[in-house]
């Protein structure tokens, strides 16, 4: 097999656990080729020279490394493990401490593949239509938020070409179930089964109470035009796509938000219940004090 190691350098800065890593993989006469990473993924992504052989990426890191290596690689038919050195890691599967039994089951092929649908869009500059647009993907979400000074913006929603909602509000959040306990889940919207395919909305700091998130169908594509709200007030967004991708959009612009019809594969070593890895990475003491004492 060939391993492709992806690996944040902020995480493991002196690469002890790199090379801790890559010499198991070479002890069982394995390939290994090392891709090292900071805050950013290679804006160009990993050639397809590179990415050829490779049979298993493994990324070291927190949540926020598999997002970049999600965009470095691209979503297809490589899959991704994760190594977790960080902290909550919805994302990551494995402990360094289950680092060399990792190594030898996914060897032995003893592991099952897990597809996360991701989205995809287009930004569409006003006045620019004859121009290609600015294609992106996101594996969690796309966040259209207010740029500068402290005024809400307005964001005209549509659904399949359906006028649905005008939000005055901070931003927008537009999520994958992936993405539901990330962002999102901060901002009040709901928690989703990454099993399901679906498209989670979500207002920021909306002005009315009752702007709510909403759950749409994979299916449905979704337009949002950033509108006027006063002619004394600018109205000047940001388009972020995973946190870390971010373009600027002004009145007129539409960012147009739908599933992928490529999913991310991510690999898995153990049957594990989501709403049991939920239960254990949003643990609370004082609940679990609780339930100890109840069990007593």
């Amino acid at each position: 097999m060939h391993f492709l190691l992806f690996s944040n350098v902020n995480k493991d800065p002196d690469q002890k656990v790199t090379e801790r890593l890559e010499r198991l993989i070479l002890d069982r006469g394995h390939a290994v080729t090392k891709v090292l990473e900071g805050d950013e993924a290679p804006e160009e992504g990993i050639p397809l020279d590179t990415l050829a052989p490779i049979d298993v990426v493994i990324v070291l890191g927190g949540d926020g490394t598999m997002l970049r290596a999600s965009h470095a690689i691209g979503a297809g038919e490589v899959p991704m493990i994760g190594l977790n050195l960080g902290t909550t890691g919805f994302l990551t599967e494995v402990e360094c401490s289950a680092m060399e039994d990792m190594v030898d089951r996914l060897i032995r092929g003893e592991y099952e593949v897990e597809e996360r649908m991701m989205l995809t869009g287009r930004i569409r500059k006003e006045g620019q239509e004859s121009e290609a647009p600015i294609s992106f993907s996101a594996l969690n979400d796309v966040v259209i938020i207010r740029e500068g000074v402290l005024r809400l913006i307005a964001l005209r929603i549509y659904v399949n070409d359906v006028f649905f909602d005008t939000y005055e509000a901070d931003g927008v959040i537009i999520s994958t179930p992936t993405g539901s306990t990330g962002y999102n889940l901060s901002a009040g919207g709901p928690i989703v089964s990454p099993k399901t395919r679906a498209i989670v909305l979500t207002p920021i700091s909306p002005h009315s109470l009752s702007k709510k998130s909403i759950v749409f169908d994979a299916g449905d594509r979704i337009r949002i035009t950033l509108t006027e709200k006063r002619k004394t007030q600018v109205n000047e967004g940001i388009v972020s796509f995973d946190g870390y991708k971010n373009y600027e959009i002004s009145v007129g612009d539409q960012v147009e938000v739908m599933a992928s019809s490529v999913p991310l594969r991510l690999i898995r070593l153990e049957q594990r219940s989501f709403f049991e890895v939920i239960s254990r990475k949003l643990d609370r003491p004082a609940v679990q004090q609780e339930i100890s004492n109840e069990e007593r």
